[in-house]
């Protein structure tokens, strides 16, 4: 391969990314923007090429991403988690079901570090978990796999098992908040960003991003969705980078994975499966809406489903969300907790 140089380099990661992105998008597949864009660049880089990734682009996106994420946090929805609360308490404990019983397959059958498998384990926040866990320094081939895995075959197979093909839905499109509420959330985030970056909080620019969101929807101050460009933009680059952070990838690596994936896929299904019967049984919740509320794939992707199948949106929103919140207010600890047990082999390498 050429030895190219950086602003080329960046360029070709670039192309390769959107040339993923575009073809995800094209063939209708999930999250095309963060999946598609991923795997593009994987593709370079399992034909031997160096890919290039700056910080500031990072950055940049996750900010973006965090904002988005953040802004899903309105007073509706904080609403309509207190019209659910036995239902949302199924789906907490839902949630750690998955990740414990994921996680032990990963770890049991198939000999996966413990901080891998419990990072390819956590259920419906694929683009946060992925960000994170290449700002950490994981296997980001196994992580991504077992992600992208859990939610393409969701997608696929969720319309038929809810078989709600008599039913009408449409998405609903939420009011874009205005350029200068816009810039004004940006501006909050980016202090917040520095103020995390400052106490050593990995991924800060995410997690400033989404606190600002947050809080500026949370309160009703400066309401609406941003507009939608700006998640495209986000995941993309966020693809972007958690491909570059996969080192050595080959097609036969990626094959091996599948096993693994399909098992924690197993794993994790037969625990949504008891928590939808639950939600159904002792929150009365519709069927439809259970499956698809429970269901452990990306946030975007299980909501825009719901909604084109015509189920609640709120409900959904409320439990998709919920579980997003709940998943990046842990990543935190547990990205401590992580750092806390490689110290000891640090010392001992020293």
């Amino acid at each position: 391969m050429p030895d190219f140089g950086p602003a080329m380099l960046l360029l070709r990661t670039l192309a390769a990314g959107l040339a993923g992105a575009l073809i995800f998008k094209a063939l209708g597949l999930p999250a095309a923007w963060l999946s598609g864009s991923m795997v593009g660049v994987v593709f370079l880089l399992a034909a031997g090429s160096r890919v290039a990734m700056p910080d500031l682009l990072r950055d940049v996106g996750l900010l973006f991403a965090g904002v988005a994420m953040g802004s899903a946090i309105t007073p509706e929805m904080l609403e309509a988690v207190a019209r659910y609360p036995l239902s949302l308490l199924i789906l907490a404990m839902t949630i750690v079901g998955i990740t414990l019983a994921s996680r032990f397959v990963l770890v049991r059958f198939f000999n996966w570090p413990k901080d891998v498998a419990l990072f390819g384990s956590l259920p419906g926040a694929m683009s946060v978990v992925l960000a994170t866990s290449a700002a950490a320094g994981m296997d980001m081939s196994r992580v991504a796999i077992v992600q992208a895995f859990r939610v393409f075959f969701l997608v696929a197979i969720l319309p038929s098992a809810v078989n709600f093909s008599a039913t009408t839905g449409r998405v609903i499109e939420a009011e874009v908040i205005t350029a200068p509420a816009f810039a004004l959330m940006m501006a909050f985030a980016l202090a917040l960003a520095f103020l995390f970056e400052r106490i050593r909080m990995l991924a800060p620019f995410m997690f400033g991003g989404m606190a600002a969101g947050g809080l500026t929807h949370a309160t009703g101050w400066l309401p609406g969705a941003p507009p939608a460009f700006i998640m495209d933009a986000s995941m993309f680059l966020i693809g972007i980078f958690a491909g570059s952070r996969i080192a050595g990838i080959t097609l036969q690596a990626v094959r091996s994975l599948f096993l693994p994936a399909v098992v924690s896929f197993v794993a994790a299904m037969a625990v949504t499966i008891m928590g939808v019967v639950l939600a159904i049984l002792i929150a009365d919740v519709r069927p439809a809406e259970a499956i698809i509320a429970f269901a452990p794939g990306g946030l975007e992707a299980m909501i825009v489903l719901g909604m084109a199948l015509g189920l609640d949106p709120l409900y959904l929103a409320s439990h998709q969300v919920g579980r997003f919140v709940v998943i990046a207010a842990a990543l935190p600890f547990l990205l401590r907790r992580r750092a806390r047990n490689l110290k000891p082999d640090a010392s001992s390498g020293a």
